[in-house]
Order: C-alpha cells, then sequence, then structure tokens
C-alpha cells in the first residue's frame, strides 16, 4: 500500500478507501447529506416562519404548520442523531486504518537502508513522518471532507442569499477570497515554523528520560546532575513553547482579524435588507432565514472554511514529507525471515582490496582492507576507536554494499548471498545490544525464530551461568524482565549481556561475531567471559572485536586494524615479537589493567 511516489490529497480519501471502502462512503454520504443541511435549514426556518405568521393572520389553516414542523423535526433527527451513529462508525475505520497503516509504515522504517538510519537530515524527516502518521492522515481526511462539506454548504447558502440580493452574495466572496489566501500561507508558515519546534521537543524529551527513567537512576544520585540537566530541559522548553506560541498567537490573529471583517460587513449586509422588509419586498420568514443564513454564511467563510484552507496547507506540507519519506531507498528483501543455514558448510571469509566511505564522508574507513579468514581458527580484530573494525562487520553483515572491492564467504561474492541467507550465516552481539522486555525464555529464542528447542535453551542457561538468576525468577524463564510490563523483574547489566550472548548462541549462524559487548564490564571480568564463550563456542568460527587486547589473547590469530587496513596479524606470540609494533605497543599500555584487576581478585 505504501508506494515510493508523490502523495497528494487524492491520497488522503484514496488510502482510507482502500482498507476501509464501506466507512469511508459513509462518511462520504453523511458529508454530503450534512452539506446541505444550512440551505435546508434556512428554508426550512422561512417555511415554519412564513406558514406560522399566515396563520397568526388568518390566511392559512392551521393544519398547515405540520408540513414545516415535521420538516424541522427532519433537521434535528439528522444534525442530533447522525453524529453519533457516524462517530461509531469513524471510530471502527479510525481504529483498522490505525492498525494497517501504522504497520506499513514500520516495514517501510524496517526496510530503509542504514545509510538513512545513520545521516542526520533523512533521520530526522522519518521522526517527523513517522511521529503521528495516522493522526495527519485521519486529519487530513477528515479536512478534506470538510473542505468538500464547506464549500458545497457555501454555494448552497450563496445560492439563496444571491436569489434574494446578488449584490449581498457578491460582497461576501469578495471579502473572502483574500482571508482564503492569508490562511493558506499561515499554514504553510506555521508548518515550517513547527519543524524547529520539533527538533527541540526531541533534545527536551531525550532530557526528561534523563531525569525520570531508572536507567540513569544510579547516575543521578552519585553525579548530582539533575539540576543542571533541568537547567537545560527548562531553556528548550521554554524555546520550543514560544515557537509554538507564536504559531498559535498568528493564527489566530489572522484568522479572528478576518471573522470580524467579515462579521461587520454582515452587519451592514443586514442592515441593507431592511429597506426590501419595510417595502415588503421581502417577507418576515424570508428576511429572518436570510439574516440566519448570512450570518451562517459569514462564519463558515471567515472562520471554518479559513481554518479549513489552513489545516489544508499543513497537510499539504506534512505529504510533502511523506512523499520524500516513501522514496527513501530500501534493503532488498530486509524484512525477510533469516534462512535456514543448517546445511551450509563454511569454510572461508575474505576481503579482496576493500574500500569504504560512509556517505557524505571525505575519506575512506576502509582503505584496500584485505584479510582471509579460515574455519577451525577464532579471530579477533583489534585497534584503537575509529580504526574500522565495527565498520568490516557493518559491511559483512549487508548494511552497507557501496564499496569497492569483493567481500567473500566460501569464495563467492557476498553481493551473490540473498540477504536472507546473510541473517542466518551471520550473528552479531554489538556493544549496544538490544534489552527486550520479553520473557527470558523469548530473549534467547530472538536468536533464531525458525526453531524452538526447549532443550537447547536449557543447555545455553546452564552453560552462560544463569541458572542461578532464573532460580529468582518467580515464573523461571517464563518471567518478563526489564522495567516495562507490570511486575516484570530487572536484571544486572551483567546478566542482559549473558542473555545477549545467549541468543548468538542459540542461532545457527555460521558466522559469529561479538562486537564489544562487554565494554561495560572491567577488562578483567571481560576476559573472563569472552573465555567461556570460547569454551562454549568451540565448534562454531567466531570473530572477536575488542579494543581491550586481553581479550584478544584467547583468539587463534589476532588482526590489527589502523588506518583502515591491517596493519598486522598473527597470534598474541608472534605479534609480541615485532619490535615496537601497533599491538605490542597496546598491550604494553593496557598490561596494568589486567596486573591490577587480577591482584584485587586475588586478594
Amino acid at each position: 500500500m505504501l508506494n515510493s511516489k508523490d502523495y497528494k490529497l487524492f491520497d488522503l480519501i484514496s488510502i482510507p478507501f482502500k482498507i476501509v471502502p464501506a466507512q469511508t462512503i459513509a462518511t462520504i454520504f453523511y458529508m454530503l447529506l450534512d452539506s446541505l443541511v444550512p440551505a435546508y435549514q434556512t428554508l426550512v426556518i422561512a417555511f415554519f416562519i412564513n406558514t406560522a405568521t399566515d396563520i397568526f393572520n388568518n390566511r392559512a389553516d392551521f393544519s398547515e404548520i405540520y408540513m414545516p414542523i415535521g420538516l424541522i423535526m427532519a433537521y434535528l433527527i439528522v444534525t442530533h442523531l447522525f453524529p453519533s451513529i457516524m462517530q461509531i462508525i469513524e471510530t471502527a475505520g479510525r481504529n483498522k486504518l490505525n492498525v494497517i497503516l501504522k504497520k506499513e509504515i514500520v516495514l517501510k522504517r524496517a526496510r530503509l537502508e542504514y545509510k538513512h538510519i545513520e545521516n542526520n537530515e533523512t533521520w530526522e524527516l522519518v521522526h517527523r513522518v513517522c511521529e503521528d502518521p495516522v493522526g495527519f492522515f485521519m486529519n487530513g481526511f477528515n479536512n478534506v471532507l470538510s473542505g468538500i462539506n464547506l464549500l458545497i454548504g457555501t454555494i448552497s447558502l450563496l445560492i439563496i442569499v444571491m436569489s434574494s440580493t446578488f449584490i449581498t452574495g457578491i460582497v461576501i466572496m469578495l471579502v473572502s477570497i483574500p482571508l482564503f489566501y492569508i490562511a493558506m500561507k499561515t499554514g504553510k508558515e506555521n508548518y515550517t515554523i513547527g519543524l524547529e519546534a520539533q527538533k527541540i521537543k526531541r533534545k527536551y524529551t531525550y532530557l526528561a528520560d534523563i531525569l525520570s527513567n531508572r536507567d540513569y537512576a544510579e547516575e543521578r544520585s552519585l553525579f548530582g546532575y539533575s539540576p543542571a540537566i533541568s537547567e537545560r530541559y527548562d531553556k528548550l522548553y521554554e524555546k520550543s513553547y514560544k515557537i509554538e506560541k507564536k504559531i498559535q498567537i498568528k493564527s489566530f490573529i489572522n484568522l479572528k482579524s478576518g471573522s470580524i471583517v467579515a462579521l461587520l460587513i454582515g452587519i451592514v449586509i443586514v442592515g441593507l435588507l431592511l429597506p426590501s422588509l419595510n417595502k415588503g419586498e421581502l417577507s418576515i420568514g424570508l428576511f429572518i432565514s436570510l439574516v440566519t443564513a448570512i450570518f451562517s454564511l459569514v462564519q463558515r467563510m471567515s472562520w471554518q472554511l479559513s481554518y479549513t484552507m489552513q489545516q489544508h496547507a499543513r497537510v499539504k506540507e506534512y505529504l510533502k514529507d511523506f512523499s520524500e519519506f516513501s522514496k527513501l531507498s530500501e534493503k532488498e528483501n530486509a524484512d525477510d525471515v533469516p534462512a535456514d543455514v543448517d546445511n551450509f558448510m563454511f569454510h572461508s571469509l575474505e576481503f579482496k582490496s576493500v574500500s569504504f566511505k560512509y556517505p557524505g564522508a571525505e575519506r575512506n574507513v576502509l582503505d584496500k582492507c584485505s584479510f582471509k579468514l579460515l574455519n577451525g581458527k577464532n579471530y579477533a580484530f583489534v585497534g584503537e576507536n575509529g580504526a574500522g573494525k565495527t565498520t568490516i562487520i557493518k559491511l559483512l553483515v549487508g548494511m552497507y554494499d557501496e564499496y569497492e572491492g569483493d567481500i567473500l564467504i566460501n569464495d563467492k561474492n557476498l553481493r551473490d548471498y540473498s540477504f536472507a541467507e546473510l541473517k542466518g550465516l551471520i550473528s552479531v552481539v554489538y556493544q549496544n545490544f538490544s534489552k527486550y522486555a520479553l520473557t527470558v525464555k523469548d530473549n534467547i529464542r530472538l536468536g533464531n525464530i525458525l526453531k524452538h528447542d526447549e532443550e537447547k535453551i536449557n543447555r545455553i542457561i546452564s552453560d552462560m551461568n544463569l541458572v542461578g538468576m532464573i532460580r529468582e525468577l518467580e515464573f523461571g524463564v517464563d518471567t518478563y524482565i526489564g522495567k516495562v510490563k507490570k511486575n516484570s523483574k530487572d536484571i544486572s547489566e551483567g546478566q542482559w549481556q549473558r542473555l545477549a550472548i545467549s541468543r548468538l548462541l542459540y542461532s545457527s549462524s555460521k558466522i559469529n561475531i561479538l562486537d564489544e559487548p562487554t565494554a561495560a564490564l572491567d577488562p578483567l571480568e571481560e576476559s573472563r567471559l569472552y573465555e567461556m564463550f570460547r569454551d562454549i563456542n568451540l565448534n562454531r568460527f567466531t570473530i572477536y572485536i575488542t579494543h581491550r587486547l586481553g581479550a584478544a589473547k584467547i583468539s587463534d590469530e589476532i588482526l590489527v586494524v589502523s588506518e583502515g587496513h591491517i596493519a598486522e596479524q598473527g597470534s598474541h606470540e608472534q605479534l609480541m615479537q615485532y619490535k615496537d609494533g601497533i599491538y605490542q605497543n597496546m598491550f604494553e599500555s593496557q598490561k596494568s589493567w589486567y596486573e591490577a584487576e587480577s591482584k584485587v581478585h586475588n586478594v
């Protein structure tokens, strides 16, 4: 349903029609009926007053009053009963539209190429569009119908007014045209100004999260930064409030000033009708109904229709953003489930003179990087932050494919594998691994959604020393963990890390990567966890990404990444023999970490 195209106002009707056709047709029908109500009301009131006047003056029989009363009753039924019925219909349609449209937008976000996530400009666009898409579409849909409703209602009233006093209708139209232009211009300006307010709002919302979220409670207490953060929050909130206040004031002045002017003109026009009433050219019923029609028309033209036009301008600007969002490039088959790779036999992984730079960057992160890794060995990539270690992993898992050179798995080009195959072949535990507010069992099962193996789950829990944690949980592996669900149990950072690694162990992947998931631990504890993982994962090919060399020592071979290429490669003993080598210097600078930690643990 969500296509890459330029979305127009027509799509605000066509999309709901595709998803909820019955509710959309009912809403349109009610809109057409409601648009004729003002004209109907005007004529019925005139009919009733004239009939009542004729009966009072003995010019008509009393029974003739039943017809206008019946017509008034019909008016009351339409205006009081139908809105309640339509509210039920629209709520049902809105809920279904909400589910389907949100699902489409979530899928679009999931399919986006990774470069859009790391690019600030496109990520701001994604936030703007996805903040409240259903609200914008529903408001846009209702606004389009309101516009048509008001247009039909206005034309019908103008016809009634102009049938008795042509010049009055012309004056009303001439007054309203500039009001429409001002409303359109204001709506467009307000949307543009509002973008800046949204950026600021995201910033102070993040600060509010720091001030209130339990994840930051310990450091808030330890460092006492709450007053400083609170001050920054207040400044950003005040800045956003001023922008939004400016928008509201501007809208109010433009609309209200136009409304007052139009109202004064309406009073003048009513005054012009008095001579015709006095001369008998207008009946009392028609005069009263025309007065009602003129003030109703003024209200519609100067306030309701102007507001609708202003909202129309805002929705139109949003649709431009939505169109741009829909055209963002996607990763092919990004939402495919991982392929079953149980029968795949991994032999080798090779980078051949691979060069890569991030979109918009001037220099290469990887520069003619070459290496070959063989099954049967475990490898560690080490190097300073920014050397290119994580970039190697991003290319390997298919986050980016705009690189020069070749990446081969079993001598087959990486680009010849489907994304589903790569998902099945490679598992990664990242430094910023995710914490899922699910049960312990489901946290592990996410590692392989294609299978459910209770025996394997229990074995992993035992291997990862999580049995003690499970015993303390009320419902064991079926206990919800995290801080989202009511009565869920929170666990320590180290336990979250072990669960993240458990997901990798539960997967059927042939290439396993630990990208500094234990960076929050002390160096010695990190080494111990890696050693435990190595012992558990003996028969599976593993790559360790780290800048702590104590963890790298457990690998069969170490690759030192420096300035975007492999500067040194070999075992720990071999690399330590390179005089003034990068690895040797790094290890010597970090050696004290492990010596100090070891003494503490031995005490």
